[in-house]
Order: C-alpha cells, then sequence, then structure tokens
C-alpha cells in the first residue's frame, strides 16, 4: 500500500507540475514564444487594468486588488477610487467577512465533534487549515496596511522615475504579463473549482452537504435546509475568491523586486554613455538601496503568514492525497484533485517567484564587475565598490526565517508530504 501511495503521489505531482509549467513558459518571454505572439498577449493583458510605466501605473497591482475587492477583502487605496466605490466597498466587505467568519468556526466545530475519525478528520483538515491561513493571511494584511500602501506608492514611484531605456520598459511590460497572467490562472483555476463543488452539492445535497468534502462543517439546525445549502457553498465560493487574492498581494510584490534587480542590470550598460558617470552610479547605489529596503518591509510583512502557509501547505498534500487514496469514488473525490491542484499553484507561486528574486539578485555583482570599471575614475570606482558589497548579500525572502522561499524548499516539501501520508494511510488500514 505504501509503494501504490508512493506511486499516487509522484505521479499527481509530474502530471500537475509539467501542465503547470507547460503553460507558464508559453506565456513568459523564456518560453518558446515569438515576439510577435508576446506583442499580441501584451496587448490583450493592455486591455485589463493596463500598466503604463510613465504614470507608474502597475497594473497587475491594481487587478488583484480589484480582485480582492469583488472577493470581500476592503483594500481600498490602492488603485484610483471613486467616494461611491470606497462605500461599496466597504459594505460589501461589512457582510461578507463577518459571514465568512462565522463559517469557519463552525468548520472548527466539527472538527472538534469528528476528531477521533480520520476520514472525516482529514477531510475537515484540509478545508479548515486552508481557511485559517486565509484568515491569518487577511488579519496580516490589516495589520500592515499603512505599510502595503507605502510599498505600493514606492513601487509605483520606482516605476516613473528609474525605467527609462526601451529595453527596461520592455522588461516592465513583459513582467507585468507574466503577474496578470499568474493572478488570473490560479484565481480561475481555485473558483471553478468552488462552483463546481457547489454544483455538486446542489444536485446531491443529502451526500455531500455537512458530510463529504469540502463541505464538513455543522450546521445550525434551526436553519432551513436550502439555507443551510447555499450558506455553505456561497462561503466556500467566496473564501476561493479571497485566497489567490490575498496570495498574489505577496506574490506580486515579489514580482516587481525581481524586475527593479532586472533593471538594475540594465543599469550598467548606460553607465558609461552618460555624461556625469559619477551622479549615474551613486543613483544606481540609491536605487539598489531602495530595493534592499522593499524587500526588507515584506519580508517583515508577510514571514509569519508564508511560514503558516508552508507548514499547513505540508499537511494539506499529505490529506489532500490521503483522501484521494481512500476516497468513496463520489464527486467529493473528484473535488480532492481540484484542491490538490489549487495547493500546489499556491505553494509552487510562493516558492517560485522568491527564487527568481534570489536568483537575480546574485547577478548583480556579476554584471556590475562586468561594466570595465578598470576605465572608471577613483571616484567611480570606491561608489562601485559600495554598490557590490552591497549587493554581494543575495536578496532571499523566508517563512519565518527558517526556510527560504526557493524550489528547494519546495521540493522538501512535497517530499516530508508523502512521510505524512504513509503514516496517515497506516493509521486507517489499522482503524480497519
Amino acid at each position: 500500500m505504501v509503494l501504490e501511495c508512493h506511486a499516487f503521489f509522484t505521479q499527481c505531482l509530474t502530471v500537475t507540475a509539467s501542465t503547470y509549467i507547460s503553460m507558464y513558459k508559453r506565456i513568459l518571454p523564456g518560453g518558446r514564444q515569438t515576439h510577435c505572439e508576446m506583442e499580441r498577449l501584451r496587448e490583450l493583458t493592455q486591455r485589463i487594468r493596463p500598466s503604463d510605466v510613465d504614470e507608474g501605473r502597475i497594473g497587475s497591482i491594481e487587478l488583484n486588488v480589484w480582485l480582492a475587492q469583488s472577493a470581500g477583502l476592503p483594500l481600498s487605496g490602492l488603485k484610483p477610487e471613486s467616494r461611491a466605490q470606497r462605500i461599496r466597498i466597504l459594505v460589501v466587505s461589512g457582510v461578507v467577512l463577518p459571514l465568512l467568519f462565522c463559517y469557519v468556526l463552525l468548520e472548527i466545530y466539527d472538527l472538534v465533534l469528528n476528531w477521533d475519525d480520520v476520514d472525516i478528520m482529514t477531510q475537515n483538515v484540509v478545508m479548515t487549515l486552508t481557511h485559517l491561513g486565509y484568515w491569518f493571511k487577511v488579519l496580516n494584511t490589516f495589520y500592515y496596511y499603512e505599510d502595503i500602501r507605502q510599498v505600493v506608492a514606492t513601487l509605483k514611484h520606482l516605476t516613473r522615475t528609474c525605467i527609462l531605456s526601451p529595453q527596461q520598459k520592455e522588461i516592465f511590460h513583459r513582467l507585468e504579463v507574466e503577474n496578470k497572467f499568474v493572478c488570473l490562472f490560479y484565481f480561475c483555476l481555485v473558483v471553478f473549482s468552488s462552483t463546481l463543488a457547489m454544483v455538486m452539492m446542489l444536485i446531491v445535497p443529502d451526500d455531500m452537504a455537512g458530510k463529504r468534502f469540502p463541505y464538513r462543517v455543522h450546521m445550525p439546525h434551526f436553519l432551513p435546509p436550502n439555507v443551510q445549502h447555499l450558506y455553505m457553498g456561497l462561503s466556500i465560493i467566496w473564501l476561493s475568491c479571497g485566497i489567490p487574492t490575498i496570495d498574489n498581494v505577496n506574490v506580486v510584490f515579489m514580482n516587481q523586486i525581481c524586475m527593479h534587480l532586472k533593471i538594475l542590470n540594465l543599469a550598467f550598460d548606460d553607465l558609461q554613455l552618460q555624461e556625469d558617470p559619477n551622479s549615474w552610479m551613486v543613483s544606481i547605489v540609491k536605487y539598489h538601496c531602495v530595493v534592499i529596503n522593499l524587500r526588507q518591509q515584506l519580508e517583515q510583512m508577510y514571514r509569519l503568514p508564508v511560514m503558516f502557509q508552508l507548514v499547513s501547505s505540508l499537511l494539506v498534500f499529505a490529506m489532500t492525497v490521503f483522501q484521494a487514496l481512500v476516497g468513496d469514488g463520489s464527486g467529493s473525490s473528484v473535488l480532492i484533485y481540484f484542491l490538490f491542484s489549487g495547493v500546489f499553484c499556491q505553494i509552487f507561486l510562493y516558492c517560485w517567484f522568491g527564487n527568481e528574486v534570489f536568483e537575480q539578485s546574485k547577478t548583480l555583482t556579476t554584471t556590475a564587475f562586468g561594466c570595465n570599471w578598470h576605465e572608471l575614475d577613483a571616484e567611480l570606482k570606491r561608489t562601485l565598490l559600495i554598490f557590490m558589497i552591497n549587493a554581494d548579500r543575495p536578496l532571499l525572502f523566508t517563512a519565518g526565517g527558517f526556510m527560504g522561499l526557493t524550489l528547494t524548499s519546495f521540493a522538501n516539501i512535497l517530499s516530508k508530504s508523502y512521510s505524512i501520508v504513509a503514516v496517515l494511510r497506516q493509521m486507517y488500514g489499522g482503524a480497519h
């Protein structure tokens, strides 16, 4: 049985990873896409919250904020809004968030009632951990909201003032295509799964509502059955809308850091073409210091939620695969595969973009050293040396300071998840 579990786990991982990465490479500039196709894709994404370098408008941030507001999160002030829009956002949030909070409490209550049943417990824990992680990140966003607004303002300022050459603008727009694609792909994947779950529940409510994944929740008996079904279905959909948007706030910020590191690399190409190279070099050092400070701010704001996310994802991975193995073949078992893809995508995005920042930051020292520094004057050499000393320590996002967000960490999480699957399978076999 353990060997069967390992084979199943490996097959799921391989299929999901190959599907996501193949789609990813078709869109990103590193894939085999022609320049003409990339231009068409750029024009298409510009119709959705357009990006503008000269105005400092970052369309990917505005897109994700708009999706978050649609999911009931009051993230006002991060994009242009009218007074009427802000009032509407607050009203929707005031209705949606308390209802979602009560739903998560009812899930926890159901978990307490069924803790001794391994099958029911794992069905419940998968969703409860996911939803607790959502609320942890929501509360963390509210706590650091002013800091987040400051980060957005700083990114807009850097976009207006530091992205100057045609090559730098091209990188900006390519990264915006990437950011928007990631936001929409992750959002649509999760929302499609939750909508499919509601459809299945409405078809066979007696088999799923309050009894099977993803609706393991203890509903108040005084509510009519139709109201219970509607509350469960809409709560899962709304939570599923909020989870990718709150994740993408951090992911988009990380990719913006990566983009500015690429812009810094290109800034050295124009060093010797400047009338005042010393002033240009000082500007590069200041630019790099701002990027470092941004990374430190984001690390401070998100390290604890990301640590909770990695730990919970470890358990959710394992219990999702366990449920796929012991499922009863109903619609609930089908939904498990969608959840696995969503969780896989969630943790993969954190580790992928964290790894991109880490790898890109390591190239700064090499780029600075290759800028024909031996032809520069003594003052400029000293400034360049200061930059290289600052750039010698790569920028690394972490989960609580314990684990770096890299692809190696992602592989470790999957490896440890298999160990938990083996233990759960043994416990379930012993109970039956």
